[in-house]
């Protein structure tokens, strides 16, 4: 024994007018021939609040049962006995709707975030890296680990300022930044070791040019003691 149910809906009077949202569901017994056994005249809500919910359930004869908008309930009679049918009490977006599409939201709740592009990234003394997006928010992404072995002497050196663990230097320990035997994370050193290579060029022009001047000064000054010696004689 199955149900078949079916949804016809009712057209407008004139191709101009609003449509009526308004629906004709019909339920047929397989087991009594396909006979209709319900019949109801379904009105959708098309307001702001409760756009797409059921808005009334009416019998189109009085012999079909009632509907209990409390419930969402029709108590059906077909040849197995009786059948409760679900679809959903009057303005209950989880009941029977009635949408534009196969599939659309009927609420949504937002908790998230708004799509960002990464701007920047910075690392604080305890190694937190945090990550900075174009919509202003921050957020925390890894914790970056200082390594202490027992004999850093033990490395072994390759390039890029890298190491590899040795059995002379010892099996290796990960530690957070500032615990245990390991230091802070200093941010921007490496930027800051750089050399300005126009600034040097300038202060070495004005060293160059102090000692110049010192040079003729001390040269004249030994003139003026020569002089001073052949006029005394």
């Amino acid at each position: 024994e199955s149900l078949d149910v079916t949804f016809t809906p009712s057209e407008p009077a004139a191709a101009t007018d609003p449509s009526t949202n308004t629906w004709t569901m019909q339920i047929r017994d397989s087991a009594s021939a396909g006979a209709v056994i319900a019949e109801y005249t379904l009105v959708f809500d098309d307001s702001r609040a409760n756009g797409g919910t059921l808005l009334s359930v009416t019998p189109t004869d009085v012999a079909y049962p009632t509907y209990d908008s409390t419930e969402g309930t029709i108590d059906l009679t077909v040849a197995g006995g009786p059948l409760e049918l679900t679809i959903g009490a009057l303005g209950d977006a989880s009941g029977l709707t009635q949408l534009s599409d196969s599939f659309a939201p009927v609420s949504i709740t937002k908790d998230g975030s708004p799509v960002g592009n990464l701007t920047s990234v910075e690392i604080d003394v305890n190694g937190f890296v945090t990550a900075t997006y174009d919509t202003g928010f921050t957020r925390t992404i890894y914790q970056v680990p200082l390594v202490d072995v027992p004999n850093p002497n033990g490395l072994i050196s390759h390039s890029n300022q890298t190491y590899q663990i040795s059995p002379q230097s010892g099996s290796f320990f990960l530690w957070d930044a500032g615990d245990g035997p390991t230091g802070e994370v200093i941010g921007f050193t490496r930027e800051g070791s750089t050399t300005d290579v126009a600034g040097e060029l300038t202060n070495l022009i004005q060293t160059q040019r102090a000692y110049s001047s010192n040079a003729k000064v001390i040269q004249t000054v030994d003139e003026m003691l020569q002089e001073t010696t052949n006029i005394k004689r």
